[in-house]
């Protein structure tokens, strides 16, 4: 079979057939991740060098923290100073890169929350001290974060992931797992942002005050927010026990989750579907033995539906694309996904518009960047080293 993507689209155009449900002879395999690593790693340090002014194409270079931006790619390469310390690329080694890519001058963005911004994920001010800290260990960087989060009260019923409370959880989880010693600092302030994320029932989510809907999937709905504050601290486990029962019986027939508690699209990507409800529910499993078997049976059914689904068209990224739905696949599912997303497949894609190219040319969440996420992750899962989904995750969203 040639190096092609697929050549028949869904009516919809939002995915392509998976010819191999039915003729399983088609599964694809993916031998070298190592190699498609560095090349998307030296993609993003053509595109995006560690310079100013910044080269970056979303909402014309502005720095959006965890999710696009030199501090996200800055994320990645302090991941990859711990799973790939020695690969070096142009004589410089991933910890050196975390250091440039650091250095962009995000000091320049301040610590107040705009009605762009949010307060977390895309928040550069925040993300920003929290990457400096892990890179780091300096408590200057944990301190300029903690005090500043009483500040980020433009929209406190911004509850999600990406915009609210939960993306904090995550980069503070994710401070204390990279730098112990800020514990001291951080664990009162996790446990004022789990009390106001409880004070909300149920959670919605909305750029504008009149127009909120009860989202469910991981980009800004329930099972992100419940993951964060019980990977954050598991003694909430039981207080969102019900929450994640009532997310768990929305599973359709098909396997698939609606955008909405009420209803909504029918997606599978990461932020809406069932991509994302399988990225929180493997690492949110140990916590509810009694439910594990239930848990077991949603991935379960909800693999089918990626399987036959989740070939989006989108140019292939983490949250909307075949990167991101590789993840929720197990072997030789997985592989095959991953096929259909080396740095050759996405060049040759965009080249003849087969792919629907994205707004962000080099981000963690939205292009090359978290294409080398997933590239970081197959190679650890082939080198034996343990479960990407546990041991890495999704940045920001499920990382320990």
């Amino acid at each position: 079979m040639s190096a092609t993507l697929p050549s028949r689209k869904d009516p919809t155009g939002r995915y392509f057939i998976n010819e191999a449900i039915k003729k399983p002879k088609l599964i694809q395999s993916v031998t070298n991740p190592y190699d498609h690593l560095v090349t998307s790693l030296k993609n993003i340090l053509d595109i995006c060098p560690p310079s100013v002014p910044w080269t970056g194409s979303f909402a014309r270079g502005l720095y959006f923290g965890i999710f696009v931006g030199p501090t996200s790619i800055a994320f990645l390469f302090l991941w990859l100073s711990k799973t790939h310390p020695d690969l070096a690329i142009h004589g410089l080694f991933p910890a050196d890169y975390c250091k440039a890519y650091l250095s962009l001058q995000q000091e320049t963005y301040t610590a107040e929350e705009t009605p762009r911004s949010g307060c977390s994920l895309n928040h550069e001010y925040m993300c920003y001290n929290a990457v400096k800290a892990c890179f780091t260990k300096d408590l200057t960087y944990v301190k300029k974060f903690a005090e500043n989060i009483d500040k980020l009260t433009l929209r406190p019923t911004f509850i999600e992931l990406l915009f609210g409370r939960a993306g904090l959880l995550s980069l503070m989880r994710t401070m204390k797992y990279w730098f112990p010693e800020s514990s001291e600092i951080l664990d009162p302030e996790i446990e004022k942002v789990i009390q106001h994320c409880l004070s909300y029932d149920p959670w919605t989510f909305g750029t504008h005050p009149d127009h909120q809907k009860r989202y469910i999937g991981a980009g800004h709905g329930d099972i992100a927010i419940i993951s964060n504050i019980v990977m954050t601290n598991p003694a909430y486990a039981p207080k969102v026990q019900g929450r994640l029962e009532k997310i768990l019986a929305l599973q359709m027939g098909g396997g698939n989750w609606l955008s909405c508690e009420d209803g909504g699209e029918n997606l599978v990507q990461f932020c809406h579907g069932a991509p994302g409800m399988i990225w929180c529910l493997i690492p949110l499993k140990k916590y509810y033995p009694e439910l594990q078997e239930k848990i077991d049976e949603a991935i379960e059914r909800a693999r089918k539906v990626v399987w036959e689904r989740g070939l989006l068209t989108k140019e292939p990224c983490l949250c909307h694309g075949i990167t991101g739905n590789a993840f929720a696949l197990a072997e030789p599912q997985r592989s095959h996904f991953l096929h259909y997303a080396t740095p050759s497949m996405v060049r040759a894609g965009l080249a003849d518009e087969t792919l629907e190219r994205s707004s962000d040319n080099s981000g963690v969440w939205w292009s090359e960047a978290g294409r080398a996420w997933g590239w970081m992750m197959h190679d650890y899962d082939r080198a034996g080293l343990g479960d990407s989904m546990e041991d890495i995750g999704y940045p920001g969203a499920t990382n320990p």
